[in-house]
């Protein structure tokens, strides 16, 4: 019994303990979700607004190339005089209307810068680029790409970005409507030797093409400056880069380091720049502290404390239940002293009884007879009690034990049917008895003679109105069956099993003349079960009780 209560106490604090642990466990670790999640969320919006601020710096230098170009004379001297105007500019060109190179001439005289710029772009030429509206329409051409992949190392691959009729930048802000429409111009992107090279180019209305190419250092100083600016305004826990395509190449990068190695760790948030930017990416990491955890803190006190009180509560319920334990071993075992020491006396008035019967029946004296016979009678019923209530006690301290030896189940049924056939015949019950286990086998006689006992004891206190018993055994080659069946008010289907629990009673007998303890039903089955067997009610059985007690039919 104690280890039962044992065991339940562990699953009444355990389980408990672990569902909250569970639950503290899933809500801390949704609140770091959250919290990630939301972090996320403001660097991916910090991070549009870094590349938003890249792409207003980028269309407000393409409408100074535009306004610049428009108004610049398209003869040599003044085509050369461009990059002393305006320090963005390494170098200007000029197209015909055929897309052929008219500035600077492509000729073996060419003068060292103009070598250099014949060959940074001879990929742009020989591509067969034509720029304005149609390159739209041009196969390899990639207009508009927000997430070109363009590697540094690759010279064949470029992107050419159209502005619109309307001289409109790619981001709105900066266009001045009430100004005079500008030429189609754009944005050419290729790749020679380590990294990106720049294009600016406008088309005039007769066909003819003026650019400038871009110096990409003080472009790449211009977009440093406005990134610094991106960084004064960033948490200092963050680490930035802008980066090409693969990662390789860090153009920039600001803020605090983060606990990995960049680019061994990925970043939180990671985006291609807006054209005509779409070569570099834009990458966020946490800082050395981390991506935010959230505050578990609350989570783990309120974890905590209804953790301690459900302790406080299971500890209190312990100390009572055991407290409750004791007690009643206690009583247990005043009772088990009570009745063991009646067990002397009893015997006594038994035997006395039957002597002084003896006697009355010698001398004649009926009345006396009968009053003995009832002394008899009760203090057999006393005996069966006081047996019943000693066994429940060594079931309890776990010390009940059956002791099998050779016997003849016939033999003791006639043996104590002969004994309680007086009193059964007494009350007008008709006997039956058909038996049919004559072959020894090994059981506990005296536990089945008290299992018998309460069976029949129970017949005749309740089953009185049907005035009907009987007894059958039938042996098979692994069972033998004792069956007890009357013809009394029976058992509800619904208490079938109820009435096998200790201290359970169908009806309050005490006021109808029927005594007991509850406990016979109980002790019957656990013995017949420490045979090997048990002890059932049949279902099947209408006409009143019928309960069959199995014993395994062994030989040795």
């Amino acid at each position: 019994m104690r280890w039962r209560f044992t065991i339940l106490f562990l699953l009444m604090v355990a389980v408990p303990l672990g569902l909250l642990a569970w639950l503290g466990y899933m809500m801390a670790r949704q609140d770091a979700a959250s919290v990630r999640e939301a972090w996320v969320a403001g660097l991916s919006r910090r991070i549009d607004l870094v590349d938003a601020g890249l792409l207003q710096e980028m269309n407000r230098l393409g409408s100074d190339f535009d306004a610049l170009l428009q108004g610049a004379g398209l003869d040599e001297a003044s085509l050369r005089a461009l990059p002393r105007e305006q320090p963005l500019i390494r170098h200007a060109f000029l197209l015909d209307a055929r897309s052929r190179l008219v500035f600077p001439r492509s000729s073996g005289e060419a003068s060292g810068e103009v070598a250099a710029f014949l060959r940074r772009t001879a990929p742009v030429w020989e591509s067969g680029v034509r720029f304005g509206p149609q390159v739209k329409e041009a196969p390899v051409t990639v207009a508009n790409d927000q997430t070109l992949d363009l590697n540094a190392s690759s010279s064949n691959r470029w992107a050419t970005y159209v502005r619109n009729k309307e001289g409109r930048p790619l981001v709105k802000g900066d266009y001045n409507k009430e100004a005079p429409a500008p030429a189609e111009s754009g944005w050419h992107v290729w790749f020679y030797g380590n990294g990106a090279q720049m294009l600016f180019w406008q088309q005039r209305n007769d066909g003819r093409v003026v650019g400038v190419e871009v110096e990409m250092a003080a472009l790449l100083s211009l977009l440093v400056n406005r990134l610094g600016q991106a960084a004064a305004s960033a948490p200092s826990d963050e680490f930035w880069r802008l980066v090409n395509a693969d990662g390789a190449m860090v153009i920039h990068q600001w803020g605090s380091l983060p606990a990995g190695k960049p680019g061994a760790v990925p970043p939180a948030v990671r985006r291609a720049c807006s054209a005509p930017l779409s070569m570099w990416h834009l990458e966020a990491y946490a800082g050395r502290r981390g991506v935010p955890r959230g505050n578990v803190l609350p989570v783990l006190m309120g974890a905590g404390a209804a953790g301690l009180a459900l302790l406080g509560l299971a500890w209190m319920l312990y100390r009572e239940g055991t407290r409750e334990m004791r007690e009643a071993r206690r009583r247990v075992s005043f009772v088990n002293q009570v009745s063991h020491e009646l067990k002397t006396p009893l015997t006594n008035i038994r035997l006395y009884a039957e002597m002084a019967q003896q006697q009355a029946e010698a001398a004649g004296e009926e009345s006396v007879v009968r009053h003995l016979a009832v002394v008899e009678a009760e203090t057999s019923r006393l005996g069966r009690l006081i047996h019943n209530v000693l066994t429940f006690a060594r079931h309890q301290r776990d010390q009940l034990a059956v002791h099998p030896q050779r016997a003849v189940l016939d033999d003791l049924v006639s043996r104590a049917l002969d004994l309680w056939r007086p009193g059964l015949e007494a009350k007008g019950f008709e006997v039956k008895i058909d038996l049919h286990a004559p072959e020894p086998f090994l059981f506990d006689p005296d536990a089945v003679e008290q299992i018998l006992g309460n069976l029949l004891s129970n017949v005749e206190k309740y089953a009185g109105a049907g005035r009907w018993l009987r007894l059958a055994t039938e042996a098979g080659p692994r069972m033998v069956r004792l069956v007890v069946e009357d013809h009394g008010p029976g058992v509800p289907k619904a208490k079938k099993d109820v009435i096998f629990q200790p201290f359970v009673r169908l009806r309050n007998d005490l006021a109808e003349g029927a005594s007991g303890t509850g406990i016979g039903l109980a002790i019957s089955r656990e013995l017949a079960q420490l045979h090997g067997g048990g002890l059932t009610l049949d279902d099947a059985w209408s006409d009143g009780a019928r309960f069959v007690i199995t014993l395994p039919n062994k030989q040795s």
